[in-house]
């Protein structure tokens, strides 16, 4: 059970970084093209961030859930485990505050004619470039952590255990 664990949480973990950085990558790259005017700009980027929070969530959620059945299962890495799962907890929070209070609003100003024009559009378009690096660098950060092979046992570990 243990292994699966782990691969879930890993895999989880390193599919969120990968998808969010294309996701990243493709979205500077359509926004910088001249061959798109800002209405349509408006619209792949309101047709893109739906799946990017969906895709998001449920994979930082199932590696909580991951992260929370190895700290109850391995008691010998539960000091590893913890800090992996507190990073999630923090991308999860940090996440559920960009989608509520920066995208939502981000979104709105996108579907109106002129919401780029807005000088608040510009500041929520800053804030959530900011909030998305925290969230997906504590992600990686925990991804980091539980891709990092564990300590071997030494004599003394095992003769404090027995």
């Amino acid at each position: 059970m243990n292994c699966l664990l782990w691969t879930v949480l890993r895999f989880s973990l390193c599919a969120w970084v990968g998808a969010a950085t294309l996701f990243v990558v493709t979205g500077v790259r359509e926004v910088t093209l001249t061959d798109f005017d800002a209405a349509t700009k408006n619209l792949l980027a309101a047709t893109r961030f739906p799946a990017y929070y969906a895709f998001g969530f449920t994979l930082v959620v199932v590696s909580a859930i991951a992260g929370f059945a190895l700290i109850l299962l391995e008691r010998q890495s539960r000091r590893r485990n913890t800090a992996i799962l507190s990073l999630i907890v923090l991308a999860l929070i940090v996440m559920y505050l960009d989608h509520r209070f920066i995208y939502e609003p981000l979104e709105a100003m996108m579907l109106e004619p002129e919401g780029r024009l807005r000088p608040e559009f510009w500041t929520y378009h800053q804030w959530s470039k900011y909030i998305n690096c925290v969230s997906v660098g504590a992600s990686m950060v925990a991804a980091f952590i539980s891709v990092w092979p564990r300590r071997a046992p030494t004599l003394t570990d095992s003769l404090e255990q027995s």
